[in-house]
């Protein structure tokens, strides 16, 4: 191990813990998690680092005991037609207490798209706070569910926090998408740790843990490209020219301008000669 590596196991539930000092993740069955960082690093797929500390807007919900109080969701309640009325985030709260009240229970899109009109309300931490207690009272969950998680965490510029929603992928068997890694690749640029987003990428097409698709090459690249990193920029293309998605016009025209920023000239026409060949039309730079 290099030196100033620092590298422990822990088992976790498959809950996001309070992130308040001294915090202990709970060593109950679940998934052992590899945790890995450095002074400098940031967490990758297998690995996380707990953050100093945390504050979220703590709500108290609702009990889950009380079935005489259950609502029909049929007869009495029905969610589609009340997603209007949610304004503020009380009504919100007011909502969702009668959603876990129901039986059945509505279903986990509609679960995730209160989520999502809370996320929009851009009260981040009550996204987290209320996932928590729908985490106890075993509410199903999907991956656009985490998906929401993982975002709210990034619009807090806490993406250290939001890689520990992964252990709620494996601990659920839910697959990684897309989604989840553009937008952890995007909180790792915003806190300008350009290497570390070049090694998840990697990470994530050699160990086929996900396969990108050309949203998340073209966001990559054009970032590296415009934090001038246009050896990285190229450096991506050819690695997504070796897999499954071939890059496109739009690819190939980030790695031009990068080049031609450099005053790389020669470099930009070989890859334009190149990218004829393929059989990809140029168009206007």
């Amino acid at each position: 191990m290099g030196a100033g590596l620092v590298e422990v196991k822990v088992a976790i539930d498959g809950e996001i813990p309070d992130f308040n000092e001294g915090y202990k993740l709970p060593a109950k069955l679940g998934h052992t998690i590899t945790v890995r960082y450095s002074p400098h690093g940031i967490p990758f797929i297998s690995f996380f680092a707990i953050s100093r500390s945390y504050s979220a807007t703590t709500v108290t919900v609702y009990s889950s005991n009380h079935s005489n109080m259950s609502i029909s969701a049929k007869a009495k309640f029905g969610v589609n037609n009340n997603f209007e009325n949610v304004k503020c985030l009380d009504d919100a709260v007011s909502f969702l207490h009668q959603m876990v009240r129901m039986q059945p229970l509505p279903s986990v899109f509609d679960f995730s798209k209160l989520f999502k009109t809370i996320l929009n309300m851009k009260q981040y931490s009550a996204v987290v706070s209320l996932f928590r207690e729908m985490q106890k009272l075993g509410i199903p969950i999907s991956n656009f569910f985490l998906s929401i998680v993982i975002n709210s965490y990034y619009l807090m510029h806490r993406v250290d926090c939001a890689f520990l929603v992964l252990a709620i992928y494996l601990k659920k068997g839910i697959p990684f998408d897309v989604v989840t890694f553009t937008t952890l690749i995007r909180g790792i640029f915003a806190e300008n740790k350009v290497k570390d987003v070049v090694d998840l990428f990697k990470k994530l097409v050699r160990e086929k843990i996900c396969e990108p698709n050309e949203v998340i090459y073209a966001t990559v690249m054009n970032r590296l490209s415009k934090r001038d990193h246009t050896e990285k920029t190229v450096s991506l293309l050819r690695l997504m020219e070796q897999g499954s998605t071939k890059p496109d016009i739009f690819n190939y025209n980030i790695v031009i301008d990068s080049l031609c920023k450099d005053r790389n000239l020669d470099a930009a026409i070989s890859l334009l000669n190149e990218m004829k060949k393929k059989g990809i039309c140029p168009d206007i730079l």
